[in-house]
This record gives C-alpha cells, sequence and structure tokens, in this order.
C-alpha cells in the first residue's frame, strides 16, 4: 500500500490505530492483561510496525512539501531581483610584454611516424 499522498498516509494511519485498539481490547476481554504478553502478540507487532512506517512516510512527505516550498521561494526571490549587468570587458586591451618569449615545440621523432615491416 506504498502512497506519496497525504491524506492516504493519514487515513491508513487512523485505521491502523483502530484496529490496534480493537486487539488491545479483545486481548484484554481474553484475560491477558500482562504488559509483556499484549506486547508479544503477533498482529500487536505487525500494527505497531504499521503505524510506525506510516508516521515515518508521513514525516518524508512534509519534508519534500517543506523543501519544494522553499525551491519555489528561492526562485521567486531570483525571478523577481533586477538582472545585474556584467561588466563590459575592455575593447583595447593591453598587448603583452614583448620579453614574452613563445614557447618552442618538440620535435617529433623520425622513427615514430615509419610504418612497420610486415613479415609474412
Amino acid at each position: 500500500m506504498a502512497s506519496k499522498s497525504r491524506e492516504t498516509r493519514l487515513r491508513q494511519q487512523a485505521d491502523w490505530e483502530a484496529k490496534l485498539q480493537k486487539r488491545l481490547a479483545f486481548l484484554a476481554g481474553k484475560g491477558a492483561a500482562d504488559e509483556r504478553k499484549i506486547a508479544q502478540d503477533v498482529q500487536v507487532r505487525e500494527l505497531k510496525a504499521k503505524i510506525k512506517e506510516s508516521k515515518a512516510r508521513l514525516g518524508a512527505i512534509d519534508a519534500n512539501d517543506k523543501r519544494t516550498a522553499d525551491l519555489a521561494a528561492v526562485k521567486a526571490e531570483r525571478l523577481a531581483k533586477p538582472k545585474e549587468e556584467a561588466p563590459k570587458a575592455k575593447k583595447a586591451e593591453e598587448p603583452p610584454p614583448e620579453e614574452a618569449k613563445p614557447k618552442k615545440k618538440k620535435k617529433k621523432e623520425k622513427d615514430a611516424g615509419a610504418p612497420q615491416p610486415q613479415t609474412a
């Protein structure tokens, strides 16, 4: 029953809590007043696990909604802010100093480009 809907998860959690209360009432009526025996009941443990899982999923849904709202606020703020003009580049840049010498290219080895003889 995986659902990303908050309303669905809340409804599921309420159903599981109601089933848990019915089971606890049944066990109390049966005579199992010992907390330890009630805690060991398989159905009680299963219902508590589902409730815990549902609470965790609701927390994740809330965190996702908060993050989405924060990102929307940041985006709206960024769009409302006027666009800053970038400083214009200088048209006449200074030429490089004359003292700088161009780098020499390394000579390629003569044998590296020669084809290898084939034996056959």
